[in-house]
């Protein structure tokens, strides 16, 4: 396994407190489960491993090299191979379910087979029959899945997800925690939040959050 991630007593100041405190590597193949009561900074965490936000305090490490704010081209280069499912994630409300999940494979210039990959997603998710649909009209649980698929469907090497099952269905919660195993056995980096992990059969490593300072 090779290393993506490493950090170094990394610490995040919010608010006059100090989240986190913690070292920690990811490696390629790597499964997490990001555990911890309500207002730990599941979500902030989350936002830390997209780089979406760096840390207040500590070292950090991309791929061996040290990052900092001046790095924005390693950043974003990094950022374009993860799937990312947070919470109020936002799709374009005027757009369908379909155009949504084109224009994220569209952004990525991954364009070789991409009709055949949404439509195995779509069919996947459960979205093929609202393909059409303006994504105003949907319900939460759609909404989600359209998220999701948003999300994979540049097949990504590392995937983000806060609580990506918020919404669904049993059914489609089976089919999205088998999704999630199937693809970290075909080599891709998971990292997540979930208040059903329970329902994974994989191996995965726990990421445990205590209270803030």
């Amino acid at each position: 396994m090779s290393e993506i991630l490493r950090f170094e007593n990394i610490s995040l100041n919010v608010e006059k407190k100090t989240l986190f405190n913690f070292s920690l590597t990811i490696n390629t193949g790597d499964f997490f489960i990001v555990n911890g009561k309500n207002a730990a900074g599941k979500s902030l965490l989350l936002k830390l491993f997209f780089l979406k936000i760096l840390p207040s305090n500590g070292k950090m490490f991309l791929y061996g090299k040290r990052i900092t704010e001046n790095q924005k081209v390693n950043i974003l280069e990094y950022r374009k191979k993860v799937g990312v499912i947070l919470q109020n994630d936002y799709l374009i409300p005027f757009f369908s379910v379909y155009q949504n999940i084109e224009i994220a494979s569209e952004i990525q210039s991954k364009k070789k087979h991409f009709k055949k990959r949404i439509d195995e997603i779509l069919d996947w998710l459960d979205l093929k029959q609202i393909s059409s649909e303006l994504v105003n009209k949907l319900s939460n649980g759609e909404k989600q899945r359209v998220v999701i698929a948003r999300a994979l469907i540049n097949n990504p090497k590392i995937i983000i997800a806060d609580q990506p099952e918020n919404y669904l269905d049993e059914v489609i919660k089976k089919k999205l925690f088998f999704l999630l195993e199937s693809l970290n056995k075909l080599g891709a980096t998971i990292i997540m939040t979930s208040n059903n992990y329970n329902m994974l059969t994989s191996t995965y490593k726990i990421i445990n959050l205590g209270d803030s300072k």
